[in-house]
Formats: structure tokens, C-alpha cells, sequence
């Protein structure tokens, strides 16, 4: 799935999930900057993620695992 900038996402982190929002996205949708109002494996709102499969993403400064998932479902 490609997100685009302005999509409302759901980001899962070390068992912890947030809503956010994707702040910038590639036009590939294989790299993402994702807004959130929490604190997520150290990131204190915004966290930059590589896409490694279709749902599953790696933050660029820590390597966690992150899934990122659609909240705009009439979009995707």
C-alpha cells in the first residue's frame, strides 16, 4: 500500500500504537515521515521509516520495526 502526505495512519511501535498522520512520503511510498502526538521508541513526534514490506516499516534512526496502517479507508 503507497501512502500519501495527508494520510491519517495507525503506527505500531515496540507493542505501542498511535494515531498519526503521514507528514511527507515519497512519491515511491517507500519512504515515509510519520507525525504523532507521543513518544515512540525515543522519537518525540515525528519519526522518518523505510518501508520493508507492505504494511511493515523500519525507522531510519533506531532500526525498530514499525507498522503503519491506513485510517482513511475510503482512500485505500
Amino acid at each position: 500500500m503507497n501512502f500519501q502526505t495527508g494520510d491519517h495512519v495507525e503506527i505500531t511501535c515496540e507493542g505501542r500504537t498511535v494515531d498519526g498522520v503521514v507528514s511527507l512520503a515519497s512519491p515511491s511510498g517507500m519512504s515515509l515521515v510519520l507525525s504523532f502526538e507521543a513518544v515512540l521508541n525515543n522519537h518525540g513526534g515525528i519519526m522518518p521509516v523505510l518501508r520493508c514490506d507492505d504494511s511493515n516499516y523500519i525507522a531510519v534512526l533506531s532500526g525498530a520495526q514499525v507498522i503503519v496502517r491506513s485510517k482513511n479507508h475510503e482512500r485505500h
